[in-house]
């Protein structure tokens, strides 16, 4: 899902004169007015690459792309071996129509139980084309016109598009400042009788940190007390994209694990780095009540809103293998440790992430944007923090290879330099 579309400069006209009238053929186009007043919602990350034209040459020769997520190393070994066996068809129907496979169902049902601990039945596990996807069903189904759905800030790119898509309104709270963790009494006064939902991302995207057990608990607490005051469930989405991507063996609870009205959204691709092989999963955690109206509502949506939103047949086959692969978390740390160790020698400040494959470094200019457009200047490419929500940083992926970052590592050094003797007009 791009956020990268900008609206037309002057809506699509509706063409006046008919061709039957012997006039010459209209250019013009009749758009929808639902769709056309979707592309002129701007969210922070669309402004940006609406007026950051230097991001253009991030994609160029020579050039050393920290921006996304994007894989500059080969994805796990056994990944390619999967696919070539599954791709060989069994009988005639092999590649016919696939729903939930229930064969794919058991083997998140299970991986699930064995990896994290979380119990989900294999009937409560809704197969997609990845985490986007998972989490646009979620709000089609949640959210409406004039609903309210909190995002914490900063947010993954993409929330604020998509909550908007759905008709509804993104209200952001910011994490604290200091330690990035969620901040419980700006939700609680957040809440209101509008709010349907909330989206909570552990690990979070982009600083990194992980939500404890005891701040979930009391998440879960607080979404109780104000369901009960208003009357309705509220809802908890988990995005758990990189739910697998922890570092120092650390543990990622599960917010499905605390609160029963709650939907967990999990994709493969981060997991993988394979993010062009789509499949990922929404699951019903088993203390959910009166569950069966959902999982209708879930099928429904899959097969009908969004066109047909289940994974290929061929990646529904080979989860069971792909289940069994991972990314090296070893290596990643590695690059986490190096990275992080040679950009505070350089007087970088920065956290350690606690998760996700990124890092989240505090611009040396007040101006993020200005100092991303320095390191641009140098062939380094980041995503900086004030499209993202969080001024004052800049955002580093380490999918990045190890080649990238030893030729990265003095051009970060000489603009630190020059930024620290200059002072950006």
């Amino acid at each position: 899902m791009s956020d990268n579309i900008q609206p037309p400069s002057t809506p699509p006209q509706v063409a006046q004169q008919s061709v039957a009238e012997g006039k010459s053929p209209q250019t013009t186009h009749v758009i929808s007015p639902r769709f056309l007043k979707a592309m002129e919602f701007q969210t922070p990350i669309s402004e940006f690459y609406a007026k950051a034209a230097y991001m253009k040459r991030s994609k160029e020769p020579g050039s050393l792309d920290f921006t996304l997520g994007d894989a500059h190393e080969m994805p796990p070994p056994g990944f390619v071996e999967a696919l070539q066996y599954w791709s060989v068809p069994q009988h005639e129907g092999w590649f016919a129509y696939k729903g939930n496979l229930p064969e794919s169902r058991a083997t998140v049902s299970a991986a699930l139980k064995s990896q994290r601990g979380i119990s989900v039945e294999p009937e409560d596990v809704f197969l997609t084309n990845g985490t986007v996807v998972g989490l646009a069903i979620c709000l089609q189904i949640l959210a409406g016109v004039g609903d309210e759905v909190i995002i914490n800030t900063p947010p993954w790119l993409g929330y604020r598009r998509m909550i908007d898509e759905a008709g509804a309104v993104p209200v952001a709270v910011p994490v604290d400042p200091i330690t990035f963790d969620l901040n419980l009494e700006a939700i609680a006064a957040a809440i209101t009788e509008r709010t349907r939902a909330i989206i909570v991302n552990s690990p979070h995207n982009p600083t990194g940190k992980i939500f404890t057990a005891t701040t979930l608990e009391k998440l879960a607490n607080l979404l109780t007390e104000a369901s009960q005051r208003y009357g309705k469930p509220i809802y908890l989405i988990s995005d758990e994209a990189f739910s697998r991507i922890v570092f120092d063996h650390q543990i990622c609870p599960s917010p499905t694990q605390f609160y029963p009205f709650s939907f967990l959204v999990y994709g493969y691709s981060k997991t993988l780095m394979t993010p062009g092989q789509r499949i990922g999963y929404i699951a019903l955690p088993p203390t959910m009540p009166n569950r069966e109206p959902i999982r209708r509502l879930i099928s429904m949506v899959q097969g009908t809103t969004f066109g047909w939103c289940f994974p290929s047949a061929l990646m529904q086959y080979a989860l069971t293998d792909l289940e069994k692969l991972t990314l090296d978390i070893e290596h990643l740390q590695h690059k986490r440790d190096w990275m992080v160790k040679e950009l505070r020698e350089m007087d970088y400040k920065l956290p350690t992430p606690e998760g996700t494959f990124f890092l989240l470094v505090q611009s040396p200019w007040l101006d993020d944007c200005a100092f991303a457009e320095l390191l641009a200047s140098h062939d380094i490419f980041v995503l900086p923090g004030t499209p993202q929500e969080i001024p004052g940083y800049f955002r580093i992926s380490l999918t990045a290879s190890e080649e990238m970052i030893s030729r990265a590592l003095p051009k970060f050094r000489a603009a630190i330099a020059y930024a620290t003797a200059n002072s950006p007009a």
